[in-house]
């Protein structure tokens, strides 16, 4: 199952707003210059200074779609 997928039938995301999360952690990635999420990602992100000069909003829905990835990882 895919992350998409899994954000559709597990967590209830519409398509729209399941690509949006995807697309989210593309975002982390270019931020990070890494192309995986761990337990550091977070820290990572919080010291970044691109990821700091953010918005509050945007910021948050990078943590966000982090976790939720993080969660999809470990089922």
């Amino acid at each position: 199952m895919s992350f998409i997928e899994w954000l559709i039938e597990k967590k209830g995301f519409t398509k729209r707003s399941a690509h949006d999360a995807q697309s989210r952690l593309k975002r982390v990635f270019a931020i990070t210059g890494k192309q995986d999420i761990n337990p550091n990602t977070l820290v990572d992100l919080n010291k970044n200074e691109t990821f700091l000069s953010l918005s509050m909003s945007v910021k948050s829905q990078l943590r966000r779609a982090v976790k939720l990835y993080s969660e999809f990882s470990r089922n």
